[in-house]
C-alpha cells in the first residue's frame, strides 16, 4: 500500500478555509486509488514549526508532500 502524508501549514490544514466544501485531504483521498491511503500531519502554522510534525511521521509513509511558508508572510 502506498501512503501520501501531507505535512505542513494551513494550504494542507484548512478546514476551517472551506466551509461547506472538501478540505485538502479530503479531495486528495477522493482522487487516491483504493490501495493508497492520505494521512494529514498538517497544521495551521508556521515554518519553523514544521518540522515538529516529522515526529508523527508514519513509518509506512511512502510519499511525502510539504507546504510551509505562506503563514510566514502574515507574521
Amino acid at each position: 500500500m502506498k501512503h501520501v502524508v501531507l505535512f505542513g501549514d494551513s494550504i494542507f490544514d484548512n478546514t476551517v478555509y472551506v466551509p461547506g466544501k472538501p478540505a485538502a485531504i479530503e479531495q486528495l483521498r477522493n482522487k487516491l486509488l483504493p490501495n493508497w491511503k492520505a494521512t494529514l500531519l498538517a497544521v495551521d502554522d508556521v515554518t519553523e514549526d514544521v518540522l515538529k510534525q516529522t515526529a508523527n511521521l508514519p513509518g509506512d509513509t511512502s510519499h511525502l508532500t510539504i507546504s510551509c511558508g505562506g503563514n510566514d508572510a502574515l507574521c
